[in-house]
């Protein structure tokens, strides 16, 4: 009789085990699925784009021109990114790269319209500036991930779309080339529209340290338990208008020579004003706008990230396992 209880006990206790572990399996997050607490470590890499005074008036235009892959500049870095629930998650990134605009991208706008006419398209391929700026960038956002806020359903998924803001410091140095020369120069120092001159009405001088608000959207792909890939799109709104070099009015020759050393002020002259020699023109009047001083700059990354997450053996909070 004993023994047939201490069977009968046996047989509740497994009965009971396997299905506490069903029920755990059902409930609660695989490693390969959801990731736990933890760092990962990752680089990302892709193209730049620049948005400001220089280039097209629309976003359509800059990507659909027939210029536009003539001189693709590109960013990249290292990221380091905590999670500490299965939807939030802290990264800390630094990237290196460039960023290009040209007037050249509204050839498309202009074919076929009479030069002379006042069209947006006309009025900036005339103008024939180009703008590059080299940046390091570093920033913290944080991560969204919407799916997993519950732990059910999509949430398993290996693929998961998310969202990230946050914020960035950023160095930059802006380049322009000299009338029709291919070489670039660097334009800071040549103030080519009067920053930081002193009397009349010039532009303060911005520092070259500046921050921003990066947003970005992007879509991941976990390839195993550590292993994850992602393309991402971020955006990062910048508080200036002088990324590109180009925002308010045109300065004459006399001020460049009042004000600068005689080569860097020919040099300054030819840079600011291209129209004469690209189009046999005359020098634009000074006090007429060479931008647009009222919208600040921005720049944009399309990248592709690679990220291993760090093993780790800390109990997970939501499912009380170790992984």
């Amino acid at each position: 009789m004993q023994s047939k209880v201490i069977r009968i006990l046996l047989v509740l206790c497994v009965a009971v085990m396997m299905n506490h572990n069903a029920a755990a399996q059902k409930y609660r997050p695989l490693r390969a699925y959801v990731e736990p607490d933890g760092w990962s470590i990752g680089a990302n890499i892709g193209t730049t784009d620049m948005w400001g005074d220089v280039g097209t008036k629309s976003a359509l235009d800059h990507y659909t021109n027939s210029k536009y892959f003539d001189k693709v500049s590109f960013m990249g870095g290292m990221f380091g990114r905590y999670s500490f629930h299965p939807v939030f998650a802290v990264r800390f990134m630094l990237n290196v790269g460039s960023a290009y605009a040209t007037d050249e991208w509204n050839y498309d706008g202009v074919k076929g319209d009479n030069l002379l006419e006042g069209k947006d398209y006309v009025q900036r391929y005339l103008r024939s500036q180009n703008a590059k700026s080299t940046i390091i960038e570093s920033s913290v956002l944080l991560e969204l991930t919407p799916r997993r806020f519950n732990i059910g359903g999509k949430a398993f998924k290996r693929r998961q779309p998310y969202l990230a803001a946050g914020v960035a410091l950023f160095h930059y140095t802006p380049y322009s080339t000299i009338g029709k020369s291919p070489t670039f120069v660097k334009t800071y120092e040549l103030s080519l529209e009067g920053q930081g001159w002193e009397g009349g009405t010039y532009p303060k001088q911005n520092g070259r340290w500046q921050p921003a608000f990066p947003l970005a959207i992007g879509y991941r792909w976990d390839l195993g338990d550590h292993l994850n890939l992602g393309i991402e799109y971020m955006y990062r709104m910048t508080m200036f208008d002088y990324l590109d070099g180009v925002s308010g009015k045109y300065v004459s020759a006399f001020e460049f020579n009042q004000n600068l050393a005689p080569n860097e002020a020919q040099k300054a002259i030819q840079v600011a004003d291209k129209q004469p020699f690209y189009n046999n023109a005359l020098p634009s009047t000074p006090g007429t706008l060479r931008g647009n001083p009222g919208n600040n700059d921005a720049y944009s990354t399309l990248t592709v990230t690679f990220s291993f997450k760090v093993p780790s053996r800390s109990n997970i909070w939501w499912s009380h396992r170790k992984f």
